[in-house]
């Protein structure tokens, strides 16, 4: 006697996320553990994944790195960058904790990281207006406080994290 395929009925539960099977009969149960393990998992892709961790950039004097917000208290992150490539999808990640910035300062990040100059405004002290920093593909990046901003002391810092797509 030849065995009839009996599809399994399977809905989700929309208020929980959780699969159901509203109705089966024994030939659609019996031998599911072997369909799970031979048809299900065997189909299952490998994710493409890769991560760099946070990787950190020195500065040249007089910019000073990793003044701020480094106590328990505030558990403050250092000047570092970060790639993470999940399924072809390249995420550049990089923090910024400097202060004692000039208009035109330069810090260098290595080559061949970004592929398109990017550009952000970055926070900054409390009394101050934002930065801008223009990173260049090359990965040089240049600061600018904000021309109608007079008075830039060494205590002026920024501080902030960001991130964009690197695709």
């Amino acid at each position: 006697m030849a065995e009839i395929e009996i599809p399994i009925v399977t809905k989700r539960n929309q208020m929980t996320g959780d699969y159901e099977y509203p109705q089966t009969h024994v030939n659609g149960v019996v031998g599911l553990d072997e369909y799970v393990e031979n048809v299900v998992f065997d189909n299952v892709p490998e994710i493409e994944f890769s991560d760099t961790g946070w990787i950190e950039y020195d500065v040249d004097e007089p910019i000073q790195k990793n003044t701020q917000f480094m106590t328990s208290e505030y558990n403050g992150f250092v000047c570092a960058y970060r790639i993470i490539n999940l399924l072809g999808v390249e995420t550049f990640y990089i923090r910024f904790n400097m202060r004692n910035i000039s208009s035109g300062a330069v810090v260098n990040l290595p080559s061949g990281l970004i592929r398109n100059a990017q550009s952000f405004t970055l926070r900054t002290s409390t009394a101050r207006l934002p930065v801008q920093v223009f990173i260049k593909a090359n990965g040089t990046m240049t600061f600018y406080p904000n021309d109608s901003d007079s008075g830039w002391t060494t205590g002026d810092y920024i501080y902030q994290e960001v991130s964009f797509l690197n695709n």
